[in-house]
């Protein structure tokens, strides 16, 4: 698109334009890349070509379209010494930061369970699990600290069959096999913690149905709005009523004054510049970027989880044995 690169070029003041990244990298020095396509078929050759010419990278969710691709990214960066974050946002922001200090802290007593639901609109079923169940899949980790042992999913079809291999079908912009618009799971987590995911397509349009709500023996966390949103109600009711104490935890911490709620769109850029400097001070400090490719790998994980445990008819030890994708045909 040379207008775009014109426009692009003028709007963000570089002289040097480039229609070919390869020849670009040859050519130029970077600390960081972000490899912003969302299309997946592209992921592993753009992270190779960033990797060999040894910069960190900003990488767009999701990782890659199966865990084969997200093993040999994160194999390259590893040889090259490079670090690469992820674009899972939610972790970045403030909010997300206290939720989880004060799940450590022990707010909800001790956690029992997580309800989790995806965007369910058009996407519904596979699309919204591969677009925005990565978010809510690294949030979950993030949240909790800890990975899922096992996950049993079902996939049905909008006559409420159970899906087949043969019912699989490439996501649109590249994201890979999809398949279901009604999709069902159940994730172990160890001592008793189990979440539950689920996505249909074409369901009522609300903020608050995307998200998650995280249940304690003393009250509930509900995590809305890509971390935007988050409430503890002070209470064990599994239904909390207009009694139930409440407490909006998300302006106390960004520290904001009441009114001066930051927009989804401030909160997201401001995320990424965060991401981006981050995986360039794990660089300097020799530890993962706390959006690391393993973070991203791992929902990718939770995703293909489902469709193993699905298609196999029993529940599944994560993370998976096999590393292609479990749609594929055999």
């Amino acid at each position: 698109d040379p207008a775009g690169l014109e426009e692009a070029g003028q709007r963000l003041g570089v002289e040097k334009l480039y229609a070919d990244y390869h020849e670009m990298l040859k050519n130029e020095w970077f600390d960081i890349v972000s490899i912003c396509p969302r299309w997946l078929d592209q992921h592993p050759e753009m992270v190779f070509a960033v990797a060999e010419a040894g910069a960190c990278i900003f990488l767009e969710k999701p990782i890659a379209r199966t865990l084969a691709e997200a093993d040999a990214m994160i194999e390259t960066c590893e040889k090259a010494g490079i670090m690469m974050g992820i674009a899972h946002q939610g972790r970045m922001h403030a909010a997300a930061h206290h939720a989880k200090q004060l799940l450590l802290e022990g707010v909800l007593g001790d956690i029992i369970s997580i309800q989790i639901h995806g965007k369910e609109d058009r996407r519904g079923g596979g699309e919204d699990l591969m677009v925005l169940g990565t978010h809510l899949f690294d949030m979950l980790r993030f949240l909790l600290g800890r990975n899922p042992y096992w996950v049993y999913g079902s996939v049905t079809n909008s006559k409420g069959q159970s899906i087949t291999g043969a019912d699989a079908v490439e996501g649109p912009e590249e994201l890979g096999l999809i398949a279901g618009e009604s999709i069902h799971a159940l994730y172990g987590f160890g001592n008793g913690v189990t979440a539950t995911f689920e996505t249909r397509r074409d369901q009522p349009s609300h903020a608050f149905r995307y998200g998650m709500w995280i249940y304690g023996t003393s009250g509930i966390m509900t995590v809305h709005d890509a971390s935007q949103q988050i409430r503890i109600y002070e209470s064990p009711i599994w239904h909390p009523d207009a009694e139930t104490p409440v407490r909006d935890i998300t302006a106390e911490a960004l520290d904001l004054k009441p009114g001066l709620q930051p927009s989804l769109n401030d909160l997201q850029m401001s995320a990424n510049v965060a991401i981006a400097r981050d995986v360039l001070q794990a660089r300097e400090e020799g530890r993962r970027p706390v959006n690391s490719g393993y973070d991203g790998r791992w929902a990718l994980e939770m995703i293909h989880g489902i469709y193993a445990s699905h298609l196999y008819g029993i529940r599944v030890a994560l993370p998976l044995e096999n590393r292609e994708h479990p749609l594929a045909p055999v």
